[in-house]
C-alpha cells in the first residue's frame, strides 16, 4: 500500500514511475493483511512527530479515498466509527488516563474515562470482565484489500508501470543515477530509486549502507467472523486485540505478534488465540460463524518508526518502509512526503525523524 501511494502521488505529478513487485500481484504481504484501522488515538503511546505524521495522514484520508474512488470507481469503506478502548485491567487503566492528559492537549477526541456500565451504553454486549475505557470519536477504519485495488487501479490510470514477479535483490545509491539489480540478473537505472520493499527492504538496505539493517517481518493473523447481523458499531479495542465489523457483515479479529521469519500463514494456535479475545470482549460472537483466517507480514524496526526519507544526503535513493502496524493510516502522508522528498530534491522537514540515517 506504501509503495502504490509513493507511486501513485508522483505519477499525478507528472513522474514517470515503474512499480517493482516481486510476488503475482501487489499487496499480498502487509497490507492484506491489514484489518484497515485508522487508530491515532488507540495506536499512538507518546507524543512527538510519529504523533504529529498519524495526525497529518488520518486528517488526509477522506479526500484521498474521494480522490481513489474519483478515479477509479472503488469505494475504500472508509467508516467514521469512532474506538472504544477498553481494559480489563486497573493498572492499564491508569495508564491510559496519564496518556489522555497529553492526548487532549495534542488534538486528540477522548471522552471521560467510562465505567462498564457507560461502557455498555455505547456497546450492550460487552464482556464482563472489562472494568473501563475511553471513546476515541476520531477513529477510523477502511477496507484496506479495496485501498489495494482502488491504488492499483488509480496508478494504471496515471500512467505507472507495474511489473510483477520481479525482485530487486541490490542496488548502487552513489550521487548518479541508481543501479537496481534484479533477481533474474538484469540491472535497471532510474533517476530515482524508492525502497517501499516492506519486510524485504532489509537487504536491499544492508547492501546499499554497508552495515546490517533489520527490518525484521512480524506475523500477524486475523480472523473473520460472521455473527449474521450487524454488531459493532465502532471498533474495540482491548488489551490483548480488537474486533471491528466491515460492510460485508464480517467481523475482523486482529491481531497477532509474530517473531517466525516469513512464515505467512495462519496457524490454529493463532486462531484459538483470537476467538478466544473475540469471546471475550463480545461474548455473543461464541456462536459466529467462523469464516476464515490470514496472516501477513509487518515490517519492523528497532524503535518501532518507519524508515523515510533519503539513504544518504544529496543521494537519489529514497526509502519508505517499516510502518509496522500503521501502514494504512500513513499511506496518504508517505505518499505525499516521499513525493515531495524527490520533486524537490530535499526532504521535507517532517521527514527527519524517520531518517534511514539513523541506522548506519
Amino acid at each position: 500500500m506504501v509503495g502504490l501511494s509513493v507511486a501513485l502521488t508522483l505519477a499525478r505529478r507528472g513522474a514517470k514511475v515503474r512499480i517493482l513487485e516481486r510476488g503475482p500481484k501487489c499487496g499480498q504481504a502487509a497490507s492484506a493483511a491489514a484489518a484497515g484501522m485508522l487508530a491515532e488515538g488507540a495506536e499512538v503511546s507518546a507524543e512527538g512527530p510519529f504523533q504529529d505524521l498519524c495526525r497529518q495522514s488520518r486528517a488526509l484520508w477522506p479526500n484521498w479515498a474521494a480522490e481513489l474512488l474519483a478515479d477509479t470507481g472503488v469505494d475504500c469503506e472508509l467508516e467514521r466509527t469512532g474506538l472504544l478502548r477498553v481494559t480489563s485491567s486497573a493498572e492499564v487503566s491508569r495508564r491510559l488516563t496519564g496518556s489522555r492528559a497529553w492526548q487532549l492537549s495534542h488534538g486528540v477526541e477522548v471522552s471521560d474515562l467510562l465505567n462498564l456500565a457507560e461502557l455498555r451504553k455505547v456497546l450492550p454486549g460487552l464482556g464482563g470482565t472489562v472494568v473501563a475505557g475511553f471513546r476515541y470519536p476520531g477513529d477510523w477504519h477502511v477496507h484496506s484489500h479495496r485501498v489495494v485495488d482502488a491504488l492499483v487501479a488509480a496508478c494504471r490510470v496515471h500512467g505507472v508501470e507495474i511489473e510483477t514477479d520481479t525482485e530487486a535483490t541490490a542496488l548502487e545509491p552513489g550521487s548518479g543515477r541508481p543501479r537496481i539489480r534484479l533477481n533474474y540478473g538484469e540491472g535497471l537505472e532510474a533517476d530515482y530509486v524508492v525502497i517501499c520493499a516492506g519486510s524485504w527492504s532489509g537487504g536491499i538496505l544492508s547492501a546499499a549502507l554497508k552495515t546490517e539493517c533489520r527490518v525484521e517481518p512480524i506475523r500477524g493473523q486475523i480472523v473473520a467472523l460472521d455473527p449474521g447481523r450487524p454488531l459493532l458499531p465502532l471498533i474495540l479495542y482491548g488489551d490483548d486485540g480488537y474486533l471491528l465489523q466491515k460492510r460485508s457483515g464480517l467481523v475482523l479479529v486482529g491481531t497477532t505478534e509474530e517473531h517466525v521469519g516469513y512464515r505467512s500463514w495462519p496457524t490454529a494456535e493463532g486462531v484459538e488465540l483470537l476467538t478466544g479475545i473475540a469471546c471475550e470482549l463480545l461474548p455473543e460472537l461464541a456462536e459466529a460463524r467462523f469464516a476464515y483466517a490470514w496472516a501477513g507480514l509487518r515490517p519492523h524496526v528497532a524503535g518501532g518508526l518507519p524508515l523515510l526519507g533519503r539513504l544518504e544526503d544529496g543521494g537519489r535513493v529514497l526509502v519508505a518502509t517499516a510502518h509496522y502496524r500503521n501502514g494504512v493510516l500513513l499511506a496518504p502522508i508517505t505518499g505525499e512526503l516521499i513525493a515531495r522528498a524527490v520533486l524537490e530534491g530535499e526532504d521535507p522537514p517532517a521527514l527527519a525523524a524517520f531518517s534511514p540515517e539513523r541506522l548506519a
